[in-house]
């Protein structure tokens, strides 16, 4: 357990991204699909053979006293990369020798514990270390404007040495930043971008506010994107702080904040529209009323009518909480503290059953998987591995 710096408790429940569509708690989703009790298919990675069918789990601390880490990554050996939100500061987390030493300082980052902005995205592309460049999405003040920016950062051993611009993605919001950064099965780096609390930005393809976005590591567009000449892979989408592909089918999902209602957890097509726009309202029948602006918009795969707050999303592929939950979505939740599990279909694409197998008495922000297959989670103050009770 590694402690870097003592943060008031205070702090735990001002980390705030503030999350605008967080008004209430539940913990029961309202879907189409009504749970049921199939096996499980099984993970890409099999299973320990020692390992228990299921069990209680815990969260075990991995470091603790940190500061707002709202982003962390891993790489190949262990070593924890995460991303203090509000200085802007990236540390990492040495696995064999629980040290934790600074590697940059992304420039000129603002944010606040009252709104959504700062350093909120990490990703290492697939060849790391041997293309040695972190990527971080960050509110940074440009000539005096707050923007939303895609950098990365050149690496010598453990250090940062350079900061290049990927994308200057957008004006900043106060909230509705998005930020949420990986690269997929294809080597493309994904980025999730909210709408900066301006609804009608989700259905306008001339800019990049409420859409998931794909591009190549150094920022240019793919030919095969869905929209030649553009770097939007879905658009219709609110915010979003958790991204993650399916490690058996490659398909993307994505958790999504409503306003007062309808949280949302979507599997992303390419080119596919998501409904949010400026007809959005929380009366009528739901989750259309939220969803039904442009053309053909594409329905959440499960949605919240009291808004729970969903935040990171990872894959159990060889996580270690019993051969029963191989396969399954694990995402977090900012209002309640749950980390819900999610039974996904026999052909993975739609919803069977959604529990909540653990709280944490506090926010959840990012969820990742570690090179080890376990499932860690970030709070206001702290990361954690997700473990069975011993």
């Amino acid at each position: 357990m590694i402690a870097r710096r003592l943060v008031r408790i205070a702090a735990t429940l001002s980390v705030a991204w503030g999350l605008a569509a967080c008004t209430g708690g539940s913990t029961t989703a309202s879907s189409s699909v009504a749970p049921t009790t199939s096996p499980p298919t099984s993970s890409s990675v099999p299973p320990s053979p020692d390992q228990p069918t299921s069990g209680t789990i815990v969260a075990e601390p991995v470091a603790t006293d940190l500061d707002h880490p709202a982003t962390f990554v891993f790489d190949a050996g262990g070593a924890i990369f995460y991303g203090e939100r509000l200085t802007g500061e990236i540390r990492r987390i040495d696995p064999n020798t629980g040290k934790n030493t600074s590697v940059f300082t992304v420039p000129k980052v603002v944010g606040d514990v009252a709104n959504e902005q700062g350093l909120v995205g990490l990703a290492l592309p697939p060849t790391f270390p041997q293309d040695p460049w972190l990527y971080a999405y960050a509110t940074r003040m440009v000539g005096g404007v707050a923007h939303d920016q895609i950098v990365r950062i050149r690496l010598n051993g453990n250090r940062g040495s350079s900061m290049h611009l990927v994308l200057d993605v957008q004006v900043a919001g106060e909230r509705h930043n998005g930020g949420r950064m990986l690269f997929g099965p294809d080597g493309m780096l994904y980025v999730v971008v909210g709408e900066t609390y301006d609804s009608a930005l989700a259905q306008d393809r001339s800019v990049n506010g409420g859409k998931v976005l794909r591009m190549t590591p150094s920022g240019g567009v793919p030919a095969d994107n869905p929209f030649a000449g553009s770097r939007i892979f879905s658009y219709g989408n609110r915010n979003s702080f958790g991204l993650a592909f399916d490690p058996q089918t490659g398909d993307l999902w994505e958790t999504e904040n409503g306003p007062e209602c309808n949280d949302e957890l979507n599997r992303i097509l390419a080119g596919r529209n998501y409904g949010w726009g400026p007809s959005e309202t929380c009366s009528g029948k739901a989750p259309q009323n939220t969803n039904g602006d442009g053309p053909k918009p594409l329905l959440p795969k499960v949605f919240y009518p009291i808004t729970i707050g969903p935040t990171g999303i990872a894959f159990c592929d060889g996580c270690g909480l019993g051969t029963a939950r191989e396969g399954h979505l694990f995402f977090g939740s900012f209002n309640t503290g749950d980390i819900h599990e999610v039974t996904l279909n026999a052909d993975r694409t739609d919803v069977a059953k959604d529990a909540t197998p653990f709280n944490h008495g506090n926010l959840v922000l990012s969820i990742e998987s570690g090179p080890d297959g376990s499932l860690y989670f970030s709070d206001g103050v702290g990361i954690f591995r997700l473990a069975l009770e011993r």
